[in-house]
């Protein structure tokens, strides 16, 4: 019994062992300063005090394909994200409009197809990122054009596989910058807008 006993412990440290060392080969995707890593392509439904936004990653440096097939769009995606904000304040200067928000931005590994028609498809794969969320909005009143800088801090990140090989995306603690730029749809219509942008690292 005692060597059955030994045995069966020695088991468990080696397969332990064989994970920690399975998880530590997970390849982790830097967010270098200054570097355009990612690349969003999305839509948002806003209230006067609220914000989802939520869409797909058109490219992530490093990763290829990250597509299952074609066309390339939000139903062959292979990531997919969701911002939930909340409005904090919002500024009128002349025909601008300054909108500040906070809030979580969350990355998936796309269990899809995703749907523009239907938001929640987007949130309906495996967590891989989560990340707090401070967003500043330019919108011109007169054109419904808007931009956006926005800064998110990873606050968790997790092991994922695409195309048999496993990654993290990102470090905890890390800051990266997002520019949107995008066209605010007729008030009241769903969605409430459309946008497209891009991701560098940030000094921290």
């Amino acid at each position: 019994m005692k060597s059955l006993t030994r045995v069966l412990t020695v088991a468990a440290i080696f397969l332990a062992t064989c994970g920690l060392a399975n998880a530590q080969k997970a390849i982790t995707i830097q967010i270098p300063q200054d570097q355009n890593v990612l690349e969003f392509v999305g839509q948002f439904n806003n209230t006067p005090t609220s914000s989802q936004q939520f869409g797909y990653l058109s490219n992530v440096q490093g990763l290829s394909p990250i597509f299952t097939g074609t066309p390339e769009n939000e139903a062959t995606a292979s990531f997919a994200f969701v911002t939930n904000a909340t409005a904090d304040r919002v500024i009128s200067d002349g025909p601008l409009k300054i909108i500040n928000r906070t809030g979580t931005t969350t990355i998936y590994l796309n269990n899809g197809p995703s749907d523009f028609t239907n938001p929640a498809s987007f949130s309906q794969g495996t967590s891989i990122q989560v990340s707090s969320y401070r967003q500043q909005v330019i919108l011109n009143t007169l054109t419904n054009t808007f931009l956006t800088v926005h800064t998110n801090t990873v606050t968790d990140v997790e092991t994922f596989t695409l195309n048999g090989v496993a990654y993290r995306l990102g470090q905890l603690g890390k800051s990266f910058r997002t520019n949107y730029s995008g066209q605010a749809n007729t008030p009241g219509a769903v969605p409430s807008g459309w946008f497209a942008g891009t991701s560098t690292g940030s000094k921290n």
